[in-house]
């Protein structure tokens, strides 16, 4: 095998590189093969080994994680290549008693008081604002024409906005410019002066004092809807009465509930049969897991305006708390995986397109609309697929029903 692959390198030298006294490609072989005699070797090596490499992988029957590092590689003619390699693979997980696993079902109702705060939220989402002729109050909306002061501390007039509506008590305007505002009537003025935060955005501003003068255009009053059968029509042409948007809202309420209820009991069962069969995952995993934590918080602050930690200790705790994250959700991940093998748990696709089916339902769109984001081939037909599989394991671990294979 090895003297096959040197012919492959040499014939390859052969025709690409220059011997001083020979035309590119017309030297002869022996003298390549004598001048490149350690660079042939090292090539052939290099072609060979990862067939090599494959072939140990499959004949052992393992599941590589990640880039082998090789060690003390060797070839003598007419001898097997042997060499040494380091590698991760995924955790060979043997699993007990997952099927007298007992979580206690949570409880779930929905009571009165709670649809009633629902429906004063939607009364919210409803409301009008109608002018009034009256001092501006909190909740009142407000359009404001301001001008704020450049560099040299004067008004610019350059900078003016005009129309601009606020909504009073709602955190829309600094405590300083809103308590100025509020007293005022339409079309009278007033001044407020601002003193920013130093970590304000954008950084323009950071520090710095701005005096505003403004001018009150409108005052309007928040007036919201009665809860009768023509609100109920309103929110929805579906519901002909109070009472039908009431039952809807109390069903979904108890539908989230008893999602929120199979979750916990999910994960309940999980740390119950992770503490009965623990097992270490790769540490190249648990890396790159941390390292997406790390970027997904960094996404976060920088969204939010605020900036990196710079305390050690709780930079400390940070990673603490990514690593436990990172290590849970990987044993998390291979314990479904391994008990859905073990028992032969797939996804068919009735099952699929009744899932697809629920999720046109409830998001009240055509199901022709949806469907084609679930497209064959596609990473949320998988994602989806693998949700679907997740929940026919829990099912199947809590006794929650049936779970039927994939021929069944």
């Amino acid at each position: 095998v090895l003297d096959g692959e040197k012919a492959k390198v040499l014939a390859g030298l052969t025709k690409d590189v220059t011997i001083p006294g020979f035309r590119k490609g017309k030297a002869p072989k022996d003298i390549i093969k004598q001048r490149f005699a350690d660079e042939i070797h090292t090539e052939a090596i290099k072609s060979l080994l990862p067939d090599a490499y494959a072939h140990a992988v499959s004949t052992e029957n393992l599941r590589p994680i990640g880039d082998p590092v090789f060690r003390d590689i060797s070839v003598e003619e007419n001898e097997p290549m042997k060499f040494k390699v380091e590698l991760e693979v995924e955790p060979v997980i043997e699993i007990e008693g997952y099927k007298e696993i007992k979580v206690e079902a949570e409880e779930v109702k929905v009571d009165a008081e709670e649809i009633d705060k629902v429906l004063e939220s939607l009364k919210e989402r409803y409301a009008d604002y109608e002018p009034v002729d009256r001092e501006a109050a909190t909740s009142d909306v407000v359009v404001l024409d301001y001008i704020p002061s450049g560099d040299d501390g004067e008004l610019d007039e350059t900078k003016k906005v005009k129309d601009y509506p606020v909504q009073l008590g709602a955190g829309q305007l600094f405590p300083e410019f809103e308590e100025a505002v509020i007293g005022k009537k339409k079309g009278e003025e007033g001044n407020a002066e601002i003193t920013y935060p130093d970590d304000y955005k954008p950084e323009r501003l950071a520090g710095q004092k701005v005096k505003y003068s403004f001018t009150v255009n409108e005052v309007k009053e928040k007036k919201l809807p009665e809860l009768n059968d023509e609100f109920a029509g309103n929110v929805d042409e579906k519901f002909t009465s109070i009472k039908e948007l009431r039952e809807d809202v109390g069903r979904r309420m108890l539908e989230e509930k008893e999602e929120e209820a199979s979750r916990k009991m999910d994960e309940m069962a999980v740390d119950k049969i992770l503490d009965a069969n623990p097992f270490d995952v790769p540490g190249t995993m648990i890396d790159r897991y941390k390292s997406e934590l790390a970027k997904e918080d960094e996404k976060r602050r920088n969204m939010a305006g605020v900036e990196a930690e710079a305390d050690e200790e709780k930079k400390k705790e940070i990673e603490e708390l990514f690593d436990r994250i990172a290590r849970r959700s990987i044993k998390r991940f291979f314990l479904v995986d391994r008990i859905a093998g073990l028992e032969d748990i797939r996804v068919n696709d009735a099952e699929l397109e009744a899932e697809i089916e629920r999720i046109a339902e409830g998001s009240g769109r055509p199901i022709e609309e949806i469907r084609p984001y679930f497209e064959q081939g596609g990473e949320q037909r998988r994602n989806l697929m693998g949700r679907i599989k997740e929940k026919k394991v829990f099912d199947l671990i809590l006794g929650r029903e049936s779970t039927p294979k994939e021929n069944d």
